[in-house]
């Protein structure tokens, strides 16, 4: 299993859900708004440092943990539906997930 977080901009999640959906086999995703920054140029992501250093960029972070056959099909749509072509679109993490646990089967 993969476990698939990507940080993105706010106004692609919709377009970002749309793809995910598209997916055969992807039993779904959390979403989560995130503030944070990066090394993109203030021009582009909103970020000034020198004005105001504890101010954050805000971003959405997508996470997904799908079967490893899914996963690049997760990765391509991310990316595709993620993509502005802009400094500061994103970035996406892939991390294996050695187990998992459904809470509502109780194993006695």
């Amino acid at each position: 299993m993969k476990e698939i977080k990507a940080y993105i901009k706010a106004f692609k999640l919709h377009d970002v859900t749309q793809a995910l959906h598209k997916i055969e086999g992807l039993d779904g995703a959390s979403v989560s708004e995130v503030r944070g920054f990066g090394r993109s140029k203030k021009a582009t992501s909103g970020f000034d440092s020198e004005k105001s250093p504890s101010e954050f960029v805000k971003h959405v972070k997508v996470e997904v943990v799908c079967d490893d056959d899914v996963e690049e099909q997760v990765v391509d749509a991310i990316h595709k539906a993620a993509h502005t072509g802009l400094r500061g679109d994103g970035k996406i993490y892939v991390s294996d997930v050695s187990r998992s646990i459904r809470i509502q089967e109780l194993s006695e």
